[in-house]
């Protein structure tokens, strides 16, 4: 069933909805519930491309029991400004820095899905690791793009004419487009009436101009490089019946990372934090507690 979030806030008399104002003028919207709980941890989820803080109704209310939870919606997605600018994936990094800032976050467990490793992967890259206990990552191949020994990425977004097909799809049939995506985010169980209608609702709340835009640079990244070097710890989740990456393509961000692992729901797809909630949710926490055990070691 549908987590309300009205009761879901209820539960906690120090959940919030808000907005921050970012460094170049943008208003964002975020969440933050079980603030009472910092001292135990602090998980930051990052949302995919065309989504919102919504995507997490069903992890964060359980983890704010423990956890300090903080969802944000992407300039241009969910109720955030549709700004005319910043529509690049480091600028979307560059938000996450004003978060985390703003609401003095010193130690945090990010957690992305899809576009929110490549958020992460250019976070930890201009910004560096000192707010980052770990990191966990969730159905996102480590480069998109099909490219001379890597033919792991995402099939239906190996190359610049793929994303320009899909860029024209946006502009010309964004609620046609949104239909699709959400019959991609489900793996082995096909979502049900109640869950196309809520995440159709939320979809379309997106700027069809920011998603083509980030879409571009999004694409196009490659963390392959990069991957070796993390020092942070790593938990890779992969969704064994995604429709979205080739699997070898996520598996490899375990395989590389020096502290990482992958973990594979079987029968989930790319929203497998969705559909398998309660068992993401209490991998996710036992990894977020590892993280600060390992710190305070």
């Amino acid at each position: 069933s549908f987590v309300d979030r009205s009761m879901a806030l209820a539960e906690d008399s120090n959940a919030r909805e808000d907005f921050l104002i970012t460094d170049d003028g943008v208003r964002l919207r975020f969440t933050e519930k079980g603030a009472f709980n910092a001292g135990a941890g602090t998980v930051v989820f990052l949302h995919g491309w065309g989504a919102n803080g919504r995507w997490f109704d069903r992890n964060a209310p359980r983890l704010s029991r423990e956890l300090r939870v903080l969802t944000m919606d992407y300039r241009g997605m969910g109720e955030s400004e549709h700004a005319r600018h910043g529509f690049r994936v480091s600028r979307l990094a560059a938000d996450v820095n004003c978060l985390l800032s703003q609401l003095d976050v010193q130690h945090a467990v990010l957690c992305g899905t899809s576009l929110g490793f490549t958020v992460i992967m250019n976070y930890l890259e201009l910004f560096g690791p000192k707010r980052v206990m770990g990191v966990a990552f969730v159905d996102q191949s480590a480069c998109m793009y099909y490219k001379p020994g890597w033919a792991c990425g995402a099939p239906e977004l190996s190359n610049m004419a793929q994303v320009a097909a899909l860029d024209a799809q946006l502009q010309a049939d964004f609620p046609a487009l949104a239909d699709g995506i959400i019959s991609a985010g489900f793996g082995a169980q096909p979502p049900s009436d109640e869950e196309r209608s809520f995440f159709k609702d939320q979809i379309l709340k997106c700027d069809p101009r920011a998603l083509g835009a980030i879409m571009y640079h999004h694409a196009n990244l490659d963390f392959r490089d990069m991957l070796p070097h993390l020092s942070v710890p790593v938990l890779n989740f992969v969704g064994g019946m995604t429709k979205c990456h080739c699997i070898e393509g996520i598996e490899h961000i375990g395989n590389v990372v020096p502290r990482g692992r992958n973990l594979v729901f079987e029968q989930s797809g790319h929203w497998l934090y969705w559909e398998e909630h309660e068992r993401f949710n209490r991998e996710l926490l036992d990894f977020v507690k590892k993280c600060y055990a390992c710190a305070e070691d």
